[in-house]
C-alpha cells in the first residue's frame, strides 16, 4: 500500500512538473528580442530619419528594453497566460522627426494580450491587432 501511494505521489509532482514546463515554453519565446513589423496593421517601413523600432523583453525582471524609432525605450512588463501589458515606459529625450514614435508607444501602452507564431509576436488591444514584429535574433 504505502508503494503505491509513494508511486502516486511521483506521478502527480512528475505531472505537475511536466506542466509547468509546458506552459512556460510560450514565455521562454516570449523573452527576446521583436522588431516591428506592422503597426496599427500598417507596414513598417525603415525611413533614412528614423531607426528600426525594436523590443527586448527581459521576463524575470518584468522589463523591456529598445528603441521607439529615435529614442531609448524602457519600461515594465507583465505577463499572466496570454495577457501582457506595457506600463512605466520613459523615453530619452531627443527630438525626433515625424510621429512613429507616437504611434508605436500609444499603441505599446494599449496593448492587453498577445500571441506568438511563425517567429512572429503578435500584440493586441482586445481583438484589434496594433503591433506585430518579428523575431530578430
Amino acid at each position: 500500500m504505502i508503494h503505491h501511494f509513494i508511486f502516486f505521489s511521483l506521478v502527480i509532482i512528475l505531472w505537475g512538473c511536466s506542466t509547468k514546463e509546458a506552459g512556460s515554453d510560450v514565455n521562454v519565446r516570449l523573452h527576446d528580442i521583436w522588431a516591428l513589423e506592422f503597426i496599427n496593421s500598417a507596414e513598417f517601413v525603415k525611413g533614412e530619419l528614423s531607426n528600426h523600432p525594436v523590443i527586448e523583453i527581459y521576463l524575470e525582471e518584468e522589463r523591456i528594453h529598445g528603441n521607439a524609432g529615435c529614442n531609448t525605450i524602457n519600461g515594465k512588463v507583465e505577463v499572466e497566460g496570454s495577457n501582457i501589458s506595457f506600463s512605466e515606459i520613459i523615453t530619452t529625450e531627443m527630438a525626433c522627426p515625424g510621429n512613429l514614435e507616437q504611434r508605436f508607444l500609444a499603441a505599446l501602452e494599449s496593448i492587453d494580450n498577445y500571441k506568438i507564431g511563425k517567429l512572429r509576436l503578435f500584440l493586441y488591444e482586445g481583438e484589434s491587432e496594433r503591433l506585430v514584429f518579428r523575431k530578430i535574433d
